[in-house]
């Protein structure tokens, strides 16, 4: 896997050894992403990368322009970091090794334009994930949340319509990309 785009475009990022336990974003996947994201901008933007596995969406932000990233991961925390060194991005990563649902309390008081979320498939966390980053206002204006899910787990927006619109939702055979932008405030 390598990063596809921008200043740190080809470098080879480094999986986790041994028995698979991350579920990394196809290259194509993540290069249509980028794609749509390019349309709004990544310049300056502060980024959030959770369950971020080998931290490849959050280091192609950076790579095409974004200040600043922050990674959720318990288990491969120190892949991401040695991930970031390969791309020389070490100054513009904080990583979180903990739980989603902690770090994210942790991030109150920060906010972010671009927000990816690929949680573990069928294990009922989209709805779950989406519920805890907006009880901890960490969106800022017009935050975009990309959420990567199979096509069987789409997030229930009716739960959040009060916050979240649909921007985009693309499919790529059994993966569905939803883009949801986010409103600070409720019903505006």
């Amino acid at each position: 896997m390598r990063i596809v785009g921008g200043k740190a475009k080809g470098t080879i990022l480094l999986s986790p050894a041994g028995k698979n336990t991350t579920r990394p974003t196809l290259g194509r996947v993540r290069e249509s992403i980028f794609n749509v994201l390019a349309n709004v901008g990544l310049e300056e933007a502060k980024v959030l990368d959770i369950f971020a596995g080998t931290g490849a969406m959050g280091l192609e932000a950076l790579s095409r322009g974004a200040a600043e990233a922050v990674f959720i991961d318990r288990t491969t925390s120190d892949l991401i970091r040695k991930n970031a060194e390969r791309c020389h991005m070490s100054g513009q990563v904080k990583v979180i090794a903990r739980d989603v649902t902690p770090a994210l309390k942790l991030l109150g008081g920060k906010s972010f334009d671009y927000i990816f979320m690929d949680p573990p498939y069928r294990k009922g966390y989209i709805n779950e994930i989406l519920k805890e980053i907006l009880s901890c206002g960490i969106c800022s204006d017009d935050a975009i949340i990309v959420a990567e899910h199979s096509v069987s787990e789409a997030p229930d927006l009716s739960l959040f319509e009060d916050r979240l619109d649909l921007w985009k939702e693309k499919k790529s055979g059994a993966i569905v990309v939803t883009y949801l932008r986010c409103r600070t405030t409720e019903g505006v």
